[in-house]
């Protein structure tokens, strides 16, 4: 299975990096989660923003130097397994896998803003086809995603920079008032801020792609520290122009398209909807298709998946069976009718718990690889290490807590089942002797 992730080619760069890092970023949860948020919390949206905003680039931090001293392949997984335990790698990749029935928010977002321009469009139907296409589009090849990814990143920020300008002379900033910050309380400000985090967050994905980087201890932490930065700003802009135009009662629960209908001309309008809305659902589409296979992928080589489930395609260098597993992970929801509401909490905070693993992992560097982290481009002082992670652990559970405790109790009780039946998996097969003797073995590629 080794010969499989030797194929794998190094062809990225760092403004493929950032690329690949904004185009995760700036998609569905800016444009989907953003009318979720103001039901949640009305005018405190950009706060919300701004925070999560914080907290996902402390929770980023320890991924960066993870990243920066270790790259890897399939890196969140990869770190989790070798540095915490080969069974807690397998349960941190089953969380992960299933929380990532968020690929169904990209699509189904994608057909709600088509169904702007054209009212009489079926939701599902194009849903099922842009999923497909960008499903496709990714079994030819990293590189060739990624150019197709810059095109989309570049229109989409135009488009999105030009909704913030031109709707800023628009807002009412009188409505930005401390007391309506909080209208369901403390926990619906918190709820927020949780959920923002899936758009404020994503530019880990760059994590799980340093085997296929050219220079990934250095591009990884600049990679997130530059995309970071501009989403950040890009999106406590949006929140307050999506706040601040019309009554929070018309955009409550609702997608930008009434905010943007009302502030822009209709060239500008059409060209928000098209080259923003869509081209940004579509290019976190396709991005996530791009790195979401990746730990899976060492995890067949490291015995927990059948070795034939991760081969990789020789000519195009991609894992074409786990990607067809990816598309029909994200075909489920759209064919059943979940709301995006529940995708988003279940999804999302399923992922937030998954992101304890890796992040506990970084703790371990400073003393199981002390040269390597000496010598990495991106590290700190050990003490100042251990208390970040310490912060982002209790900001991941507690944001975690807030999205899953909202959830009605058959799928709380589903997502304890997966965590039980992947628990016994990894107890179980982790005893067998092939199984330890390939951990074993493996634990020198990291390094």
């Amino acid at each position: 299975m080794g010969n499989e992730i030797e194929k794998l080619k190094q062809v990225l760069g760092l403004r493929d990096a950032i690329g690949i890092a904004i185009g995760q970023m700036v998609g569905a949860g800016i444009l989907s989660i953003t009318g979720l948020a103001i039901a949640l919390t009305g005018t405190g949206v950009p706060l919300a923003f701004l925070l999560s905003s914080v907290f996902m680039l402390i929770i980023t931090i320890p991924l960066a130097i993870l990243g920066s001293v270790i790259p890897t392949t399939g890196g969140m997984y990869a770190y989790t397994a070798r540095l915490l335990s080969p069974q807690a790698g397998f349960v941190y990749l089953s969380l992960f896998t299933f929380g990532h029935l968020t690929i169904a928010v990209y699509a189904i977002s994608f057909a709600q803003y088509f169904q702007g321009i054209v009212a009489s469009i079926p939701i599902m139907p194009v849903a099922f086809v842009v999923l497909t296409f960008f499903y496709l589009i990714n079994l030819f090849g990293i590189k060739f995603m990624s150019t197709l990814g810059k095109v989309l990143i570049l229109t989409k920020l135009l488009s999105l920079m030009i909704f913030v300008a031109w709707g800023m002379s628009e807002v009412d900033y009188s409505v930005f008032q401390p007391s309506s910050y909080f209208p369901q309380g403390i926990s619906g400000f918190l709820m927020a801020v949780g959920m923002t985090s899936f758009a404020s967050g994503g530019a880990y994905a760059v994590v799980e792609l340093g085997g296929e980087m050219k220079r990934p201890k250095r591009d990884i932490p600049l990679a997130i520290l530059i995309s970071s930065g501009i989403v950040g700003v890009l999106y406590i802009g949006m929140g307050i122009v999506a706040t601040g135009v019309l009554p929070i009662s018309e955009v409550a629960g609702e997608s930008l398209i009434d905010v943007a209908t009302s502030i822009l001309p209709r060239p500008l309008f059409l060209f928000f909807v098209i080259g923003g809305a869509m081209f940004a659902l579509a290019s976190t589409l396709n991005v996530t298709f791009s790195w979401v296979t990746r730990g899976m992928l060492v995890a067949c080589r490291d015995g927990w998946l059948p070795a034939g489930f991760g081969k990789v395609n020789r000519r195009f260098g991609t894992p074409h069976w786990l990607l067809t597993f990816y598309y029909i992970l994200g075909i489920i929801p759209i064919v059943t009718g979940v709301s995006l509401a529940t995708i988003s909490q279940l999804g999302v905070g399923i992922l937030l718990i998954a992101s304890v693993f890796p992040v506990l992992s970084a703790a371990k560097l400073p003393r199981k690889y002390p040269d390597l982290y000496r010598s990495a481009p991106f590290t700190m002082k050990p003490v100042l290490l251990y208390m970040i992670v310490v912060i982002a652990v209790g900001l991941l559970v507690f944001q975690g807590y807030l999205l899953l405790s909202r959830l009605s109790l058959p799928l709380l009780l589903g997502n304890v089942l997966i965590v039980v039946i992947a628990a016994s998996y990894a107890i179980i097969k982790g005893k067998t002797r092939e199984l330890s003797a390939v951990n074993q073995a493996n634990m020198r590629d990291i390094a």
